[in-house]
């Protein structure tokens, strides 16, 4: 029977029971339809490309953290002593650090860095800006000997004979910074988490100073480090208690700017540092101390204060130096060399 050639509801198509010889005409019911599913192909996995180039930045970050960290390890010196007073202990140094009032002419933070980078031990000697140096200068406590001296290199030359004459020895160098770039620096280090002892309130016009903190844990910005480290009308023993505050602090930023979280932070606070800081030191020596203090441990910075008591002397406040109780102090923690200090080797306007 001859194959026929049907029409069903305007649609053509072969009686495939008819002739098993032709091939099958697949059906228009049968093709699929715009929009119906497909099977799919399976698709490769996502290869996240910025996540590569994030962990390639981190590896290239890596790589330049630990060739700066080589070659500061490789060109560290450290600070030599510029008036020897005998042989001196291994890998030792001390460096005079000094933060400027608002004014600039007076050193009203002084701290003797002690650093032992073979022991990694690192302490801190507060020396108080009212310590009396000499009676018979004009300005006879130690915050105004560098203004009175011409400041700069001059003035500072003389308030390391000054401070030669309270620890025994001439510190190994110094730097000076004031208070504009203390501010700047804690900002680009990222601030420094502090127990404010007390609320601090205090209002100057004059010198364009408004204090404003309330006690307790906080992270401080530079201006708010400004004002604690500055504060200290509302002590009970006024520069003495702000001396230990300032100590604290100082430790406190040491150990949390250690943090290898704040390593990107370090080159924009190494450029403040070289802009508005005023050192004898040079880069090697900036390295040595970085390295030292690096190895001092989690425990951050021991700290003393020169040992003396305020006093009233001739209608002036003066801090004066127990100079038996600084030599003992001096010979067990923040000594140099390997000869002992000795109470007369100090000046005699202590008791």
């Amino acid at each position: 029977m001859e194959s026929m050639r049907q029409v069903h509801e305007g649609k053509a198509f072969y009686d495939e029971s008819e002739s098993s010889d032709l091939p099958p005409v697949r059906r228009t019911s049968d093709r699929p339809t715009r929009g119906s599913k497909q099977p799919r192909k399976r698709r490769r996995k996502k290869r996240y490309p910025i996540l590569r180039f994030l962990l390639l930045l981190l590896g290239v970050f890596l790589v330049l953290t630990i060739m700066i960290g080589a070659l500061s390890v490789a060109l560290a010196k450290m600070p030599e002593a510029a008036q020897l007073i005998g042989v001196r202990r291994d890998d030792c140094a001390s460096i005079l650090l000094c933060g400027t009032d608002e004014e600039g002419t007076r050193t009203d933070t002084m701290l003797l860095l002690y650093l032992d980078k073979d022991n990694g031990i690192a302490r801190l000697l507060s020396l108080p800006r009212d310590t009396m140096v000499n009676r018979d200068n004009a300005v006879p406590k130690l915050n105004g000997a560098y203004g009175a001296n011409g400041l700069g290199e001059k003035g500072m030359d003389v308030l390391m004979d000054y401070v030669k004459d309270l620890v025994g020895y001439r510190p190994d160098g110094y730097i000076l910074l004031d208070l504009d770039c203390f501010a700047d620096l804690v900002d680009a280090m990222g601030g420094v988490t502090f127990d404010v002892p007390m609320d601090m309130a205090y209002s100057d016009p004059a010198q364009d100073l408004y204090i404003d903190l309330k006690a307790g844990t906080q992270e401080l910005s530079g201006e708010q480090a400004m004002w604690l480290v500055r504060f200290r009308s509302g002590y009970a023993m006024a520069d003495l208690e702000r001396i230990r505050v300032q100590r604290d602090f100082l430790r406190a930023a040491i150990s949390q700017w250690k943090s290898i979280t704040r390593i990107p932070r370090i080159p924009y606070a190494a450029v403040l540092l070289l802009q508005n800081t005023q050192t004898d030191l040079n880069y090697r020596n900036l390295c040595w101390i970085a390295l030292a203090l690096a190895k001092c441990g989690a425990g951050g910075l021991d700290s003393d204060t020169l040992p003396g008591e305020p006093a009233w002397v001739k209608g002036g406040s003066y801090y004066v130096e127990n100079r038996q109780a600084a030599a003992d102090l001096i010979n067990e923690k923040y000594n140099p060399y390997e000869r002992e200090i000795k109470a007369h080797d100090l000046h005699p306007y202590g008791y």
